[in-house]
């Protein structure tokens, strides 16, 4: 049983849920991190920066939505905000393995791809099903999921380079923070 005053997530989960999200300014090729990417589009055009925040950075917005929802106690709308990003970074998971299809030099391309096609197939199931039987997915089980996703996500970028140039650091706070947090962020309770 839950009370229903305590926060939707655990403070740990929120913690990471932060770490990942201030990995955005964490060096992700070179020295740039994609904060600074963020800054330099902005200067340009403001509203290139916005699409790209909410696209390349959508699993840096899955963060800060975890964060959010750990200082939660709804529980409808804590799923709800964490659900938002986790579509976005699935969408952009999706379109990135369809541009790896054409892509026959990119090592393990095969593996990114088919792990892409299980979890947007596994997410948009879970995802119906729960609607269909009027029991929504829950924070939790959002929150694990997105960390297992981002977990093979950035365990896959760990091994590519971009212009011959590995990924920085970024890439390896995601890859813990993403990993705990689909190791220790509890199961949705039985009564939710």
């Amino acid at each position: 049983m839950v009370d229903p005053g305590s926060p939707v997530l655990p403070r740990h989960s929120a913690a990471l849920g932060l770490t990942l999200f201030s990995a955005i300014a964490l060096p992700i090729i070179g020295d740039a991190s994609l904060l600074d990417w963020l800054l330099a589009i902005g200067a340009r055009d403001p509203v290139a920066a916005v699409f790209s925040l909410i696209t390349f950075g959508s699993p840096f917005l899955f963060g800060l939505a975890v964060a959010a929802a750990g200082l939660m106690r709804d529980r409808q709308r804590a799923a709800r905000i964490i659900e938002l990003p986790l579509s976005l970074t699935h969408a952009l998971l999706a379109l990135h393995a369809i541009a790896l299809i054409q892509a026959p030099g990119i090592p393990m391309r095969v593996s990114f791809i088919g792990f892409t096609a299980v979890a947007c197939i596994y997410y948009i199931y879970t995802k119906a099903e729960a609607e269909a039987s009027d029991r929504p997915v829950g924070a939790r089980w959002l929150t694990r999921w997105g960390g297992v996703v981002l977990t093979g996500t950035t365990l896959w970028m760990h091994f590519q380079t971009f212009g011959h140039r590995p990924f920085g650091l970024a890439i390896h706070v995601i890859l813990a923070a993403a990993f705990l947090l689909a190791a220790t962020t509890p199961r949705e309770p039985a009564s939710a």
